[in-house]
């Protein structure tokens, strides 16, 4: 039997068919996401763009399957802030203004001042931060009020697909987090922000666990798709938390880098636990996709990007400076050649702020300790070693709010998994093992699991994730090397990195 997941990122929409019975992923269908820029500094998701997107990956995926009326169920992994305002009829009225887009910087401020930053993060483990749901609420309502009046349905991308592919309006509760709007302690709406934010409850659609079914795929969807008719559509969850699923990252104290052109370190947690420090820090904490477990996440905005920058800048070719894949891995191989230390240069990788632990978000990147005798590769190197020093603080603060054990073990995925100079710089600076599965499509591979779960082939989360057959590479940490690294952060990267943050 299969199961279906669909992952809508940032960047593209993929669709994964799972073969329950071989544990692996049999077909998979891509097609990029669209962005819009209706003024140069916005960015939008026209809902037509994502539903028709959905669907063609969907229909991709599809045809590449032997017997798709095999197909048991279907979930969805989505980012998780952005979402469309919908009328009483059922039509979009706004596009969903993208997580990042800065537009609503103000509406931002005014809800920390008026709701208060320590109770915000208190009720919804979320920080006060422009990304989040309410304030693109806030923004509509102030500069298009013709659309809020009308408003009868929000919903963020994830309710969204899961409507149109159902006829179901229902979230989950990682999702709903994402709004800043959801209340950790009961897994329910706050009703206090709401009242507070002037916002009706009934906006809002239902929070249930990941992985419930809520409905059947539609006859039009089936129609188009070639999805069975009888396909079980169930909730599904923020594309992070989705990933971690599929790679096995289930129990609390378990650690997992998720690395893109950001990088976020999750931890699992049994409870919830907005402590001060963890608000310092700049973690948010709320509902995992694996019921009765949390999420809490580092992050960092600029790590995969980061390591892309600095070598397109230093190996870049023509006009647009473009680096092939052979370069970029010839750049990264040139760089696991220069030993720990980079011969003196230090990176302090807080290009878009610090991220975590440090909570900065004004500060800046640097490169210091640089020569005339520095070269390409060493610059290269000392970008990967700044990367994994985020790594190691991030892991020190989890060990001592007693979120994981003192040296734990990294699951990492994402796109910078095939690059094994930086996975092993990371396991000799962190000083634990770093374990990379080898997963396709793991957000998409998530939303499958859990599309199972809903459909009852599954009966345990833990049973989910071990039905993914996949080979697992070790970075075990070099001992000499490890020792070279604990001088060095001591000596020269805590002293550096004290002067930027």
């Amino acid at each position: 039997m299969y199961l279906v997941g669909v992952d809508v990122g940032t960047t593209n929409t993929k669709t994964v068919i799972f073969d329950v019975e071989t544990g692996r992923i049999c077909a998979i269908g891509s097609r990029r996401t669209i962005t819009r820029h209706p003024v140069p500094e916005w960015s939008e998701f026209d809902a037509e763009d994502v539903w028709r997107t959905v669907l063609q990956s969907i229909q991709a995926a599809v045809q590449q399957c032997d017997r798709p009326e095999r197909i048991r169920a279907i979930s969805v992994a989505s980012m998780g802030e952005s979402a469309f305002p919908v009328d009483a009829d059922g039509n979009v009225l706004h596009a969903a203004i993208a997580w990042y887009d800065h537009r609503t910087a103000p509406e931002a401020q005014w809800w920390e001042n008026t709701a208060g930053r320590e109770r915000i993060f208190t009720i919804t483990g979320h920080i006060p931060r422009l990304t989040y749901g309410v304030n693109k609420l806030f923004w509509l309502r102030n500069h298009l009020p013709q659309v809020f009046e009308r408003m009868y349905h929000w919903l963020s991308i994830e309710d969204f697909v899961l409507w149109k592919l159902s006829g179901s309006f229902a979230t989950d509760y990682s999702i709903a987090s994402r709004t800043m709007l959801f209340d950790q302690r009961t897994l329910t709406w706050s009703e206090s922000l709401l009242e507070q934010a002037e916002l009706p409850v009934a906006w809002f659609p239902p929070a249930f666990p990941s992985g419930t079914a809520i409905g059947s795929v539609s006859k039009e969807v089936a129609d188009y798709t070639g999805l069975p008719l009888q396909a079980i559509v169930t909730t599904g969850g923020h594309d992070h938390l989705c990933g971690a699923l599929a790679a096995g990252v289930t129990h609390p104290g378990q650690l997992l880098e998720s690395i893109g052109t950001a990088s976020v370190l999750l931890a699992v947690s049994n409870a919830f636990r907005p402590s001060p420090e963890l608000l310092a820090a700049g973690c948010t904490t709320y509902a995992n996709v694996v019921q009765h477990t949390y999420a809490t996440l580092g992050t960092l905005d600029f790590a995969g990007g980061a390591l892309e920058w600095i070598v397109t800048l230093l190996y870049g070719q023509g006009k647009q400076g473009t680096v092939s894949s052979e370069i970029y891995g010839q750049a990264l191989h040139e760089a696991a050649e220069i030993p720990p230390g980079a011969h003196g240069a230090i990176t302090i990788p807080s290009f878009l702020g610090s991220g975590t632990p440090y909570g900065q978000s004004s500060a800046h990147g640097a490169m210091l300790g640089l020569t005339p005798s520095h070269s390409r590769p060493e610059l290269v190197r000392a970008m990967m070693e700044g990367l994994a020093f985020w790594l190691r603080d991030n892991t020190a603060m989890f060990y001592g709010l007693g979120i994981a054990p003192l040296k734990p073990q990294i699951t990492v995925i994402g796109g910078t998994t095939q690059a094994a100079p930086l996975l092993q710089i990371k396991a000799d600076i962190a000083g634990c093992p770093i374990n990379v599965p080898q997963i396709t499509e793991a957000a998409a591979t998530g939303a499958a699991l859990l599309a199972g779960m809903g459909a009852n082939i599954f009966h345990s989360y833990e049973e989910a994730a071990s039905s993914v057959l996949h080979t697992v590479q070790i970075y075990e940490p070099d001992t000499q090397a490890v020792e070279k690294y604990n001088t060095i952060y001591e000596h020269a990267y805590l002293p550096a990195r004290r002067l930027f943050i």
